[in-house]
């Protein structure tokens, strides 16, 4: 579900979200340890649903009648849908495709960078994935952060996924239900706030009384971006240059968006430099 993604990246939401749903699906069907799984559940508003690619990609999309709604105990909110979609844990699927990048030869170093001085010699062509990071390595301050913050908690009951209004939402994910959420623009503070805990934890539990009470597994706060995806022809302190091409940033919607977002990072502007023999 894209959630604050807006601005020069709109437009292509709907073939990045696409791609990415067609990819976990995919994942879903074919493999057991990415961390993708089917899911149904319902979105509740006090707004007309967004008209966005999800109404002619998500499977059994509905539009709930007021009756459904009230049937449902969700008579507080005046719209709300229906629908099954594909969710995919981060940190399940990450791990995979780590193994996956390290068998095929790829190499994984771990550093803190101060400057793009210290790598650029070294390469033609460079990614940047470093979101935020990229203030100080590339002085992008129009990057700026939308602070959330989430609590996993244990509740095996919980079968489906709700979202209420625009803030609050309940996932499921294979183990434990993610509870979110907060959306602060400008925050930096990645410290866990408990006046924040409270609202997430007493706005779910209005609508999901079965919650109350549940063992709080992890919290974690986390600071979210709007894409950039372009290339830029980065010049060094030497005089010489290299490519460096940005993809970072996706707001709320990663995992709604990070497999179509880096098919046009690679398709329309890695590629084209590769053609030139650069090295990667």
């Amino acid at each position: 579900m894209p959630h604050l993604v807006q601005g020069k990246s709109a437009g292509f939401i709907k073939k990045w979200g696409t791609e990415t749903f067609n990819h976990i699906a995919k994942l879903e069907r074919e493999t057991s340890d990415s961390g993708a799984f089917m899911c149904s559940g319902y979105e509740f508003s006090d707004h007309p649903p967004a008209n966005n690619f999800t109404h002619s990609v998500y499977r059994n999309y509905k539009t709930l009648t007021a009756k459904e709604i009230a049937d449902l105990g969700f008579s507080d909110f005046k719209y709300g849908t229906f629908c099954t979609t594909y969710f995919l844990e981060p940190s399940i699927y990450l791990r995979k495709i780590l193994k996956e990048f390290t068998e095929a030869g790829g190499l994984i170093l771990q550093k803190r960078l101060k400057s793009v001085e210290e790598i650029g010699a070294n390469f033609d062509l460079i990614v940047n994935c470093a979101g935020l990071g990229s203030r100080d390595l590339f002085g992008d301050k129009e990057v700026i952060p939308i602070r959330g913050q989430l609590i996993r908690i244990k509740c095996p009951s919980i079968k489906h996924f709700y979202c209420f209004g625009d803030v609050y939402h309940c996932f499921p994910n294979n183990d434990t239900v993610v509870l979110g959420g907060s959306a602060i623009k400008g925050d930096f503070d990645l410290n866990i706030r408990k006046d924040i805990r409270e609202k997430i934890l007493k706005q779910n539990e209005k609508y999901l009384p079965q919650i109350k009470g549940a063992e709080i597994v992890k919290e974690r706060a986390g600071l979210r971006k709007e894409v950039r995806l372009e290339l830029e022809r980065y010049t060094l302190k030497s005089g010489s240059q290299i490519s460096i091409v940005h993809n970072y940033g996706h707001g709320g919607s990663g995992i709604t968006l990070f497999y179509g977002c880096a098919n046009s990072a690679a398709d329309h502007l890695v590629e084209k430099e590769l053609k030139t023999n650069a090295k990667l």
